[in-house]
């Protein structure tokens, strides 16, 4: 489970780290670095500002969109919504009656045969039927459609809406660090106090130069990491398969998993955030 920073307030531990192994080495690059490679190979400061600009923007709409959410119960039916997400889904998340609350019977009860055969179960927590590949994620305590796993680092679901941001960011970080690390790197390694480099008497300031070396090293184990997880799910995508099919060896059914988890389309937004909710009598 994440460790909230300031409760409350949408911050987690994981998310702050991943921000700061971001920040930090490019602030760093950008401030000292910057003027020797312009003029050394002008290339290198043009490719990093895109790559930083494609690594935030990324990483803010990995974070902030909504991953697939299918409404609660309480919401849908506060939402009247009911024939919306009938329309768009397909058919009915609120079943067939009214839930007794027993898990027992609200498995067999509330999901029609047909639906039980294609895969279709019901959530407990949510009270509504959910699609196959969807799954409730017990940290944002919602059912996600093609639900892929929560990530603490983006602080947000990856699902079905916003899985191609998540892979946007995690290309665009590992391209960024690629060009970001090394270049810092070797600036520091070559950086002089004749001027010669970025005219920043770093060789003066021992433990600066020092911090940002051990900072970069560590940004650098970071983004080794990192490029782990880009390989893992460029695997999972060759195999049409999410994090949790993968972990839990789920087996595949017939037209369900065929459906690919990359170029998939996203699918419209299954709840509004703004609706008037309607005031219980």
């Amino acid at each position: 489970e994440e460790c909230p920073v300031l409760p409350g307030r949408g911050w987690a531990w994981a998310n702050c780290c991943n921000w700061s192994c971001i920040l930090a080495p490019s602030l760093l690059f950008f401030t000292f670095a910057v003027p020797y490679w312009w003029r050394e190979f002008t290339i290198v400061p043009v490719a990093a500002v895109i790559l930083f600009i494609s690594t935030v923007t990324f990483l803010l709409l990995a974070c902030c969109s909504d991953p697939g959410i299918i409404p609660r119960r309480n919401v849908i039916l506060a939402t009247d919504s009911a024939a919306y997400l009938t329309e768009v889904l397909g058919y009915n998340p609120l079943g067939q009656g009214n839930p007794v609350h027993k898990r027992g019977v609200d498995c067999e009860r509330m999901v029609p045969v047909e639906l039980a055969r294609k895969g279709y179960v019901w959530c407990h927590t949510c009270e509504i039927i959910r699609p196959p590949r969807a799954s409730h994620c017990a940290e944002c305590d919602n059912c996600v459609l093609r639900f892929d796993h929560h990530c603490p680092f983006v602080n947000n679901c990856v699902g079905q809406r916003n899985y191609h941001f998540f892979i946007g960011f995690t290309t665009s970080v590992c391209c960024l660090a690629i060009v970001v690390l090394p270049s810092l790197g070797w600036f520091f390694l070559n950086a002089t106090t004749d001027g010669s480099s970025s005219g920043t008497s770093l060789d003066s300031l021992p433990v600066v130069r020092g911090a940002a070396i051990a900072l970069a090293g560590l940004a650098a184990l970071a983004a080794c990491l990192l490029g782990g997880l880009w390989l893992y799910h460029l695997f999972l995508i060759s195999q049409g398969k999410t994090t949790k099919e993968h972990l839990k060896g789920r087996k595949p059914m017939d037209g369900i998993s065929d459906e690919p988890t990359l170029c998939a389309p996203r699918g419209p937004q299954l709840f509004d955030q703004f609706a008037l909710v309607a005031r219980p009598p």
